[in-house]
């Protein structure tokens, strides 16, 4: 008999620590969908894994089903109408992020119900954007931030004369920063998934959804327009609610 899925939920840093009630929410609805069993991530359990998120013990948990070759299901923000908790998350087996094939078939029911149209590409622009790696990331992935972005901007120079200007997380506005811009490039940020259904290309450099659309550093001033619909189509088929989690929607589909 196989092992039911273990649901690594987190437990509080400290009192202010708001987290581990986002972990332990998400992984309650997701546990109740696929009759797995709640259990902190201590240590590796026996069974597939599934983790919210990439800190407070999980991100330990993710590597050693990577080293062992377990499989795991990992949940994170949506990539469209994220937001806890009657927003999407993300959810992917063996990766963070989903890892869409060149014109996959996906009908177009979850993205009407999204309500999410794409513009279309803007082949005009004054900047590239490039979107710093986090400190979480970076930590996970065992990235140095400071060296990441001055590795990107740098090749961003080489081959474009257009200002590059940068955007940290949390801090401005995402709307202002992608006006008038002619791409964007990231590690893993959902912001490329922003960038992609307001027309604007995107360079991505880690796991990405937006893999299948990136450009390459040449490709700034020699630009190529592929065609998004079937990826978004395939996007708003690899994010699930809450609801979906509990009802066992989310895992008839990821497992």
């Amino acid at each position: 008999m196989q092992e039911p899925v273990k649901c690594y939920a987190t437990n509080p840093v400290n009192e202010k620590d708001g987290g581990f009630k986002h972990s332990r929410t998400i992984m309650s609805a997701f546990s109740e969908g696929c009759d797995g069993q709640i259990v902190p991530p201590i240590k590796l359990f026996d069974g597939p894994a599934a983790m919210y998120g990439i800190l407070r013990g999980t991100e330990n948990i993710i590597q050693q089903c990577e080293w062992v070759g377990r499989d795991y299901y990992y949940v994170d923000h949506g990539y469209i109408g994220s937001g806890h908790y009657s927003g999407y998350y993300r959810v992917t087996k063996n990766a963070r992020q989903a890892k869409i094939p060149n014109n996959p078939e996906y009908p177009r029911d979850r993205q009407e119900k999204l309500g999410v149209k794409l513009r279309p590409w803007r082949r005009h622009g004054k900047h590239v954007l490039v979107i710093p790696i986090t400190g979480a990331v970076g930590d996970f992935y065992g990235i140095q931030q400071d060296l990441w972005l001055q590795t990107a901007m740098s090749e961003v120079a080489k081959v474009t004369d257009r200002q590059i200007q940068t955007k940290i997380k949390g801090l401005g506005n995402l709307e202002d920063a992608l006006k008038d811009c002619w791409c964007v490039v990231t590690h893993s940020s959902n912001v490329a998934v922003n960038a992609l259904i307001e027309g604007i290309p995107v360079i991505t450099l880690g796991e990405s959804v937006c893999g299948s659309m990136s450009w390459n550093f040449p490709d700034i001033e020699k630009p190529h327009w592929p065609e998004r619909e079937w990826w978004l189509r395939a996007v708003c088929y690899n994010q699930w609610t809450l609801d979906e989690m509990r009802s066992g929607e989310c895992w008839r589909n990821v497992k």
